[in-house]
């Protein structure tokens, strides 16, 4: 049995608009307080309202 214990919190996000056209391509920082593997996300949402999330295993 899988068990996904995790949820997607919004961190960070940026935006283009007609006025300003750059795009901010810096995260947010976040310290994890203990190291080990850990699950990122990622979740792209284009100007249509369609998502995509890809879900990665990383090691800090």
């Amino acid at each position: 049995m899988i068990i996904f214990d995790y949820i997607f919190e919004n961190e960070w996000q940026s935006f283009r608009t007609k006025k300003d056209r750059t795009l901010e391509l810096t995260s947010a920082f976040f310290e994890y307080p203990d190291k080990g593997r850990k699950k990122i996300a990622v979740k792209v949402v284009d100007i249509f309202g369609n998502d995509t999330m890809k879900v990665v295993e990383v090691g800090v």
